[in-house]
């Protein structure tokens, strides 16, 4: 018996097991996306929003991204 739920199982269908570090490294390939939920300030929101959207055009999920994506490469 499975402990996966059937949609956590038809989002896996198909899907080979990988180790994280195999995940991680496919930097070549379209990589799938997760949904990650944030509670911030409704201030940081703001100012977040008026940066990302008025100030550079970009998304804020662009802006996130990035943000994260320094913070990983410095703790590397």
């Amino acid at each position: 018996m499975s402990d996966l739920s059937p949609d956590d199982a038809s989002r896996n269908r198909g899907r080979t097991d990988k180790s994280l570090e195999d995940e991680v490294r496919s930097d070549d390939v379209e990589e799938a996306t997760v949904r990650y939920t944030l509670d911030l300030a409704k201030s940081l929101h703001k100012r977040l929003k008026r940066q990302a959207l008025m100030e550079e055009e970009r998304s804020m999920k662009a802006v996130t991204t990035e943000a994260i994506e320094d913070y990983l490469r410095k703790h590397e």
